[in-house]
């Protein structure tokens, strides 16, 4: 039976829909790297659009042209791979975890950011405990969830955080045997610091992702 335009059109948002929600852990956990902000609080969508568009041309696609109707797209590829990728990311906004009862202040001590984040980490599902704040060899929260240990490094700064916290974190890591190391932070970090994470496997955070924490590590980032 041939399809009509509209039903051929509305099976394309159905197929979308369905593979965005069948990867949906991932491509959240690719959103919210891409869209981090940079060491100078720059966010840029172009890497997530274009991440987009691979999983739409590899994902999608293929599909489409199973089901013999990838020809809708050729009429006009770019306004109907902007509303897929609008789609994509509704279906990413409906799954996210909700937002956490916990406020965040700026004028916080750096005591109060850890069990802030602490408190994020609970609201999230994880086990989360604070380290005495000697011996630690620099880990401030040590978090457990579904068998993953976490160290987490966490930075209350006004300017940049740099190398030492990527450095802290790493060891802190090693000392207590977890396989997953991270820096959280209400600020950005430097390009050496982005470097050093990249190269020793710490994964770098802003507050804001850190109740995503599970999403993130499940895909191997922050992995040592």
């Amino acid at each position: 039976m041939r399809l009509t335009k509209v039903h051929s059109v509305l099976l394309i948002y159905d197929l979308t829909d369905r593979a965005a929600l069948k990867h949906v852990r991932t491509l959240a956990t690719k959103r919210a790297h891409m869209l981090s902000p940079d060491e100078y609080g720059n966010i840029s969508e172009v890497a997530w659009e274009k991440h987009l568009n691979t999983f739409i041309k590899k994902t999608l696609l293929p599909e489409f042209q199973r089901r013999k109707i990838e020809h809708l797209l050729a009429q006009d590829p770019k306004r109907h791979a902007g509303r897929l990728r609008t789609r994509i990311n509704r279906i990413i906004d409906r799954h996210q975890p909700a937002n956490p009862a916990i406020e965040f202040d700026e004028a916080m001590t750096g005591r109060e950011f850890e069990l802030y984040c602490r408190d994020v980490l609970h609201e999230a599902g994880w086990h989360a405990a604070l380290t005495p704040g000697s011996g630690d060899q620099g880990a401030d929260i040590i978090a457990e969830k579904d068998g993953k240990r976490v160290v987490i490094q966490c930075k209350f700064y006004n300017g940049t955080v740099g190398n030492k916290a990527v450095q802290e974190a790493y060891a802190a890591a090693a000392f207590q045997d977890a396989p997953y190391a991270v820096v959280v932070t209400n600020s950005v970090y430097t390009k050496s610091a982005h470097q050093l994470a990249y190269k020793n496997g710490v994964l770098l955070m802003h507050h804001t992702d850190l109740e995503r924490l599970d999403l993130i590590v499940t895909s191997g980032a922050g992995s040592r």
